[in-house]
């Protein structure tokens, strides 16, 4: 697993005023960061050499040093990939270094404990890109590796200059093959410089003419992909795409106005229903400011939108293993929710391209997770890190094989384990907890109150009421099974050697582990998730996938625990959540935004509590010394909500079921 530094930092620092003493000591100056890359790599490493890529005949076909340079690598079908690679594989993929080919053989020189390349490592024969050179190349993969703009934070990376920052387009994502899949486009929408927002907004599509009848469902109305790729240009905090299944029609003026968004005759209202009308550019509603979407549109719009796909990247792809599909409506009203930042001096412009490719074997439906049960547990005081776990309870016989997060900016690390970890007594008996108890680099508190976190391992066979443990009730059914009084299914865990019958020596076993007593997870084995960067959380897959629900009732069996530490400024108290700083909460959402009143110290004694009835009395708390006045209080608890100051707790994968 590789952990870089997360880009918001680089953000800021790109967005905020120039370093007088980097802008002195800075000797080159480039116009974008793609020719930075050029000079300072390419041909700084010799990446563009006649030796390797350039001349007569550049290896691997690629030629770095023309002016087709980044022609020749963005969203180009890598050739040089030996026979059983991931397909999906270009030369680069906007936004997507783990489908990029340059990336691969790049990083596995620099960092080959953690990424391997699938022929060899470059630049061949030559020293490996440093540190600050691979994490220039994650930015610009990261941020869509584009052309013409500025990638904050790959000047100070590549000790260059380059011009201030403008939003980022990302190239659009060629659609797939009409025999392969079908492509789907967000309306564009547009966000003011130095503003950050969330909003939802629909469209209507129908695809019914694209898709061929082997792909459609049993009534011939949905279609059935394996795997989903969506890119949106960079700025995106998350893209959710929902599926409204409720009562209203597109016309219910509940939905507002709909408007052509881009083309020729962008802002011209349109007809929802006429794909052709907006000439060039999209018919969508208007863009509302909305938490999830919560109170938009008709009464049920809320309940009635079933999220299908989304990405919290400028780019990702959903790629199911063989024999699992997802099914969706071919037509209908797609529903948009979309958060996004925008730092710059200009208009943002926020795009978004979903391709779907047809599911050729079509054995078994993809399961989603998407747990928002817990989204604002976090409760972090100021200059204090917190953490918080949850459970969550998987269906059946489940198999995972994908797993992500969604964290905000102060999310630190994120999670997962395979068991249902509790507490064992204690003033929170029962509750979800961390194996690993109170973590001594963010000094959390010790979520059990001093008693164990701990979770029963699966008995081999005989637990039939699924509590983790063999026991009378156990052992008296798995007999009554044997003399046939009971069938077997009411507890196959009393077959021990699967034979389909309960015998003699099946009961004997059943003893065994019953007089063994319960044995416990190790931690560190049962730890299948952690991601340490909240704008670039990790992707898990597994191949093969992660078994659970091994018994009759199983629902400790198939319950996950995920746990995530949010830091409020304990490590740094520059980054504490401030009052003054803090945007407010969007219309109508009810969480998050400025504190009402401050509790920490943020100038003269920082780190300190501050007490008093009015401003001036919290701001003199804080003096350094009594009366010297250069105390601040402005430092709020951390809480839940849906702007990058406030924080979210999501537990996000996909598996099926046996």
């Amino acid at each position: 697993m590789v952990r870089f530094v997360g880009y918001f930092a680089l953000i800021a620092v790109a967005f905020g005023a120039p370093d007088a003493a980097f802008a002195q000591e800075c000797e080159k100056t480039f116009d974008n960061t793609f020719e930075l890359i050029q000079e300072a790599i390419f041909e700084g490493r010799g990446c563009n050499s006649v030796t390797c890529h350039s001349g007569a005949d550049p290896a691997g076909g690629l030629d770095l040093a023309s002016d087709d340079a980044w022609e020749n690598l963005i969203d180009v079908e890598a050739t040089t990939l030996p026979l059983g690679s991931p397909e999906g594989i270009n030369r680069v993929t906007p936004g997507q270094k783990d489908k990029s080919l340059l990336w691969f053989n790049l990083a596995a020189a620099t960092l080959p404990d953690d990424w391997q390349a699938p022929l060899r490592s470059m630049p061949l024969g030559l020293p490996p890109l440093s540190l600050d050179e691979l994490e220039a190349m994650r930015l610009w993969i990261e941020f869509g590796a584009p052309k013409d703009e500025v990638v904050p934070g790959t000047d100070e990376l590549l000790d260059a200059c380059l011009p201030e920052p403008k939003p980022i387009r990302i190239n659009p994502l060629p659609p797939p093959d009409p025999s392969v899949g079908v492509q789907l486009v967000m309306p564009e929408w547009t966000l003011p410089p130095h503003s950050e927002d969330e909003v939802c907004f629909i469209s209507y599509f129908d695809i019914t003419d694209q898709v061929p009848t082997k792909y459609r469902g049993p009534d011939g109305d949905t279609f059935r992909y394996f795997r989903n790729q969506i890119r949106q240009n960079p700025g995106s905090h998350h893209l959710i795409v929902n599926l409204y299944g409720g009562t209203a029609s597109i016309n219910d003026p509940a939905w507002g106005a709909f408007t052509c968004k881009g083309g020729t005759q962008h802002g011209e209202s349109c007809d929802p229903e006429d794909l052709s009308e907006c000439d060039g550019g999209l018919c969508g509603s208007e863009p509302q400011t909305s938490l999830a979407c919560a109170g938009f549109g008709p009464g049920d719009a809320f309940t009635a939108a079933d999220p299908f796909t989304g990405t919290q990247e400028s780019s990702s792809s959903i790629d199911f293993i063989d024999g699992v599909f997802a099914e969706v409506p071919m037509k209908g009203i797609l529903v948009w929710n979309s958060h996004a930042f925008n730092l710059s001096d200009q208009d943002s412009k926020l795009e978004a391209w979903l391709n779907f490719e047809f599911a050729e074997n079509q054995e078994t439906p993809a399961i989603g997770i998407f747990d928002i049960a817990n989204i604002f547990a976090m409760n972090a005081k100021p200059f204090v890190a917190d953490e918080v776990c949850a459970h969550h309870r998987l269906q059946g016989r489940a198999r995972v094989f994908e797993l992500t997060s969604h964290m905000h900016q102060r999310g630190r690390r994120f999670q997962i384990f395979r068991s249902m970890f509790t507490c064992q007594g204690g003033p929170n008996d029962g509750d979800a907890c961390t194996p690993f108890g109170p973590d001594p680099t963010f000094q959390t508190e010790d979520l059990c109150g001093g008693a164990e976190c701990r979770a029963k391992e699966q008995p081999p066979y005989g637990d039939c009421n699924g509590d983790f443990s063999v026991g009378i009730a156990d052992l008296t059914l798995s007999v009554r099974i044997a003399l046939g009084l009971e069938p077997r299914s009411e507890c196959r865990q009393a077959d021990a050697d699967d034979d389909g019958s309960v015998s003699v020596a099946d009961l004997v076993r059943l003893v065994r582990v019953a007089l063994a007593g319960d044995t416990f997870v190790d931690p560190d084995e049962d730890l299948i998730y952690e991601s340490f960067v909240y704008n670039d959380p990790v992707t898990a897959r597994y191949d093969p996938p992660l078994e659970f629900g091994r018994n009759r009732d199983g629902r400790p069996a198939r319950t996950l625990t995920y746990c995530a530490i949010y830091d409020n400024g304990m490590m740094d108290p520059s980054t504490v959540k401030r009052q003054s700083t803090s945007p407010l909460a969007p219309n109508g959402v009810p969480v998050g935004g400025p504190c009402a009143t401050p509790s920490g110290c943020t100038e003269g004694l920082v780190g300190a509590t501050c007490s008093g009835d009015t401003q001036e009395a919290l701001n003199a708390s804080c003096d350094s010394t009594p009366g010297a006045g250069d105390g601040v209080c402005d430092a709020c608890v951390l809480t839940g909500g849906v702007t990058t100051e406030d924080e979210m707790f999501v537990l996000i994968g996909t598996y099926f079921r046996e």
